[in-house]
């Protein structure tokens, strides 16, 4: 199911959209910010706040996740700059602390998962790392040697070897399911908010990780599913809530079609045609065992464990 207008226009209004908006850069149709130079303007480093910026803990991670760590400790290790907003995705502008959590949070939670099911991690990949929100908490908090990162935007993988230490792997990757990394070579690999906008080469993708990990890898993924269909009923009114506003852009009758059961399939709601940022989308669970289930063994499925969106925990087969 596909509600952009574009896909009611004839062919040739399509092609004719399209080539008004393709950049001059080819690249930036598969990738972007490929040719970025700017310079960077960083933040301090928690290292380097004040404890009262930590007073709200936590709110922002709970008690189980710490096991008994010190979250002054930890903070204490993490000695490099923070992006700036637009550096990092735009998340959490103005709190920064905030941010610095989200990363942690997520790393801690992957963490435990590949302890209970007993994957030792040696080499990880964050797929869609951004400036390393999540990469640089297993930097300051783990001894993984290997440390990959790739990302579709080259200014977020420059920022990362400009200021990341030499067992980060920054790669600069497009949306054609290809990653220089060998076959069987990851014990780990996560993707936050990454499946939920392939609209396209969703299997490739699939493939393409398979192949990375190791047999009896974990990969770390998280999705639009039902329970995030049934979350974003409360949300309709949030101007804050980027997905339902991006959404709605496309499918002015999606807040009476979210009150309804989420269809049982894939669901793409593409809102532009231009560039490698174009969709949102929603895969029931039927549809992720029936066509996820043959690339990974499923292990877990994690409602709401990274904000709305759901966390699949799957395995590579042995």
């Amino acid at each position: 199911m596909n509600f952009s207008p574009n896909y009611k226009k004839r062919p040739t209004e399509v092609s004719e959209l399209a080539a008004s908006l393709r950049p001059q850069e080819w690249e930036e149709d598969i990738s972007r910010n490929s040719l970025d130079d700017q310079p960077f303007e960083n933040l301090p480093p928690v290292s380097a706040r004040e404890e009262s910026e930590f007073a709200n803990s936590d709110r922002l991670l709970p008690e189980s996740l710490l096991d008994g760590r010190s979250i002054s400790d930890m903070a204490a290790q993490d000695t490099w700059p923070l992006p700036c907003p637009p550096d990092r995705e735009g998340y959490n502008p103005g709190y920064d602390v905030q941010y610095w959590f989200s990363g942690l949070s997520d790393y801690l939670k992957i963490m435990r998962e590949a302890s209970q099911h007993g994957v030792d991690i040696h080499r990880y990949l964050d797929f869609g790392c951004a400036s390393g929100r999540v990469i640089r908490h297993f930097c300051a908090q783990s001894d993984v040697s290997e440390i990959w990162g790739s990302d579709i935007n080259q200014r977020h993988i420059r920022w990362l070897y400009e200021h990341l230490p030499m067992r980060v792997k920054p790669v600069f990757n497009h949306c054609i399911p290809a990653l220089p990394i060998p076959d069987n070579y990851l014990d780990l690999v996560s993707a936050f908010s990454v499946f939920t906008h392939i609209d396209t080469f969703e299997t490739a993708w699939l493939a393409e990780l398979r192949r990375i990990l190791r047999p009896g890898g974990l990969a770390y993924l998280t999705v639009h599913n039902e329970d995030t269909w049934n979350i974003l009923r409360g949300e309709l009114d949030n101007p804050q809530n980027r997905l339902v506003q991006s959404i709605k852009s496309v499918d002015p009758e999606f807040p009476q079609r979210v009150m309804g059961e989420m269809p049982d399939q894939r669901t793409i709601y593409r809102h532009t045609v231009q560039g490698p940022y174009r969709a949102q989308v929603f895969h029931s669970n039927n549809y992720l065992k029936n066509v996820w289930g043959r690339f990974f063994e499923f292990l877990e499925i994690l409602p709401a464990h990274h904000v709305r969106q759901t966390v699949l925990v799957l395995k590579k087969p042995e």
